[in-house]
């Protein structure tokens, strides 16, 4: 399968400082590749160069095959940026027909279907009137989310896109970006491990604006471990919800200061990591109150404190 979005041999310098240096990267339809490093690896810069904010100084960038036209934005691409491009004065519908506007092809019945196919995708009904400033960090970015794919682009990337997001609104945004990953390629940055074991199929590791890591993830999920808040007295009925989820071979669990217990759920097989989860959040959220999420390996952590040691080879890819 031809790749969405590739970067062939891609340097990028800001003054004396290079920030890219020889960076070769590609995602394919239907995956979504956790992009990491420490600050100042060439993360940012490189969404930015995918997204056609800049242009490199050496060697290529293709989109679905075809090199993007220089200073022009690409209709292929959506991208939500650290901080969501929103304007506090407008109300959500308001947003989202100014970006229909420049985004949507096809006259005022294609750009209103947009509009309509954005709100209801993201649940944005209840908010539709409401003037983006009073909104919520959650309700925020699922609003950065539905501009981002108002014209149903190919390629999505995400910079931190669950930064600041209590645990009920991350597992909101993971859902959201899930279906917005289904047929397109999904480039997530994030500093956040749970975040990228959660949802990546595929991890790039950046230091120093050279790719050391690129390795698939799918083998790491097999567990997840919940913080929640409820009676004792309820455990029972939550154990067996839980161990009726699809996919759930074993729930553990342990007692925490406070009213709190610490939820080990275990899946049959790493391939029902995914629906497995959702499944079992949807049934945790109806039952208790969640207080944290946390993967219940360090899978992600581990490759990128290896991948970042100082005597690592300078790239490691894929089998």
């Amino acid at each position: 399968m031809e790749p969405a979005v590739a970067l062939h041999q891609v340097c990028k310098s800001f003054g004396p400082r290079q920030v890219l240096d020889s960076l070769s990267l590609s995602v394919r339809p239907g995956e979504i590749l956790g992009l990491l490093g420490p600050n100042g690896s060439g993360k940012t810069t490189t969404l930015r160069l995918m997204a056609g904010f800049y242009t490199p100084d050496s060697g290529r960038i293709t989109i679905r095959g075809r090199a993007p036209a220089p200073g022009r934005g690409n209709a292929d691409i959506g991208y939500l940026p650290e901080r969501a491009p929103l304007y506090d004065a407008l109300t959500v519908t308001q947003y989202l027909e100014f970006g229909a506007g420049v985004k949507v092809q096809g006259g005022a019945r294609a750009r209103r279907l947009a509009i309509e196919r954005a709100i209801d995708g993201f649940d944005l009904q209840g908010v539709a009137r409401s003037v983006i400033g009073r909104l919520s960090k959650g309700q925020r970015q699922r609003v950065g989310l539905a501009q981002a794919v108002l014209n149903d682009p190919p390629v999505l990337l995400l910079d931190e896109a669950t930064n600041g997001l209590d645990p009920v609104q991350i597992v909101e945004a993971r859902a959201m970006i899930r279906r917005c990953a289904e047929g397109r390629a999904v480039v997530f940055s994030s500093h956040l491990m749970q975040e990228v074991e959660a949802l990546c199929s595929r991890i790039a590791i950046l230091r120093e604006g050279r790719l050391v890591q690129d390795q698939a993830l799918g083998e790491s999920r097999t567990a997840l471990h919940l913080q929640l808040a409820l009676p004792t007295a309820r455990h029972g009925a939550l154990h067996a919800a839980l161990s009726a989820c699809p996919g759930v071979k074993t729930v553990d669990i342990s007692l925490l200061d406070g009213g709190h217990s610490k939820w080990r759920i275990a899946w049959d097989s790493p391939a029902a990591g995914a629906a497995a989860c959702d499944a079992a959040m949807r049934v945790a959220l109806a039952h208790a109150e969640l207080r944290a999420v946390l993967p219940a390996q360090e899978a992600v952590e581990a490759r990128l404190l290896a991948a970042l040691a100082p005597n690592d080879p300078p790239l490691r890819r894929r089998a």
